[in-house]
């Protein structure tokens, strides 16, 4: 593996109203960045989710302070404009962005990264990775998305917080219409404000269920088709060729769904402005038409092209190999 000898802040927050998306995604990084011998840490808000190793700071000024005394720092925060990535940039050059939409106007950074193929300034950018290729999974989704295993399941997933409360709607929704409890699986975030209720319906109408379980990749891998919140799910469920109905639950997961549902692999509902209980049947009846296909062999294949699964080696491999060039 080699020893790179750097060390590396991360400025990403996680909480029950933010999810955990960009702290999921950072930690596949850091994952990948320590392997290569450097030394990582996140830097976040006593109020969020944090580890003991954190750095836990009040202000964005200590932010500022602490990048600059790294080798590298990482910006994966939507309360960054692009003033304030700016003001990281200058004090630490050597800064990766995580961005999703390309609304913050000309950012400046020496990489960029942004696992949809939207089109930046580079001028700017030193160095941008765009497009699938980059998106950062865990390892175990390119060592398990060829598994060819029996693919049973509706899978229901809705984040690590599902913060729209959408996990027992859809369960209710779908049991109302006759689909079959033994095909269902429910993967349950470690901060879902109903875990205990959903928890309790599943083990009522014997539905199995995982909470904050790390066998995300191999639940996916027997899962025919799933009904999730978009966000970092969705790159999974693509690197693992599962057809999907997804729900947008946030402004920032549009362009995501566009991109993805005109390649022909998924669908998708819009819930970031509200929903109805008409609004869940209506998806509920779509998952079901798509259940109920003969085959959706053609979906996976599509899904499974979209997404390599090892984006988080082609960044870390390239950043370091740009900082040796120096």
């Amino acid at each position: 593996m080699g020893s790179s000898g750097v060390s590396v802040v991360i400025r990403a927050d996680a909480s029950q109203s933010i999810g955990m998306g960009h702290r999921v995604r950072c930690s596949v990084l850091a994952d990948v960045f320590k392997r290569k011998g450097a030394d990582v840490r996140f830097v976040t808000r006593p109020d969020c989710v944090y580890d003991e190793a954190d750095l836990l700071i009040k202000d964005e000024a200590s932010w500022l302070s602490i990048s600059s005394q790294a080798d590298i720092a990482v910006v994966d925060h939507y309360g960054f404009d692009r003033n304030m990535i700016a003001q990281t940039y200058e004090s630490q050059p050597n800064m990766l962005v995580l961005d999703d939409n390309n609304n913050r106007g000309a950012l400046d950074a020496r990489w960029l990264l942004n696992p949809l193929t939207l089109s930046y300034n580079t001028s700017r950018i030193q160095h941008p990775f765009v497009g699938p290729k980059y998106a950062l999974l865990r390892p175990q989704f390119a060592v398990l998305k060829n598994l060819n295993v029996e693919r049973r399941k509706l899978l229901l997933t809705f984040g690590g917080s599902d913060p729209l409360n959408l996990t027992l709607p859809f369960i209710k929704s779908l049991l109302r219409k006759g689909f079959s409890s033994n095909d269902m699986l429910v993967m349950v975030g470690g901060l879902a404000e109903q875990r205990d209720l959903i928890c309790s319906l599943c083990d009522e109408r014997s539905i199995e269920h995982y909470v904050d379980t790390s066998r995300v990749a191999s639940l996916m891998s027997i899962s025919r088709y799933a009904l999730s919140a978009a966000g970092g799910t969705l790159f999974e469920l693509a690197c693992m060729g599962v057809p999907s109905y997804f729900i947008q639950v946030a402004r920032n997961q549009k362009e995501a769904l566009q991109e993805h549902t005109a390649l022909g692999w998924c669908t998708s509902a819009d819930f970031s402005q509200g929903f109805s209980d008409e609004d869940v049947s209506n998806v509920v009846d779509g998952v079901m038409l798509n259940w109920n296909r003969p085959t959706i062999s053609d979906q996976e294949s599509i899904a499974r092209c979209a997404v390599d699964g090892v984006g988080s080696s082609h960044v870390v491999n390239q950043m370091l190999s740009n900082l040796r060039d120096n």
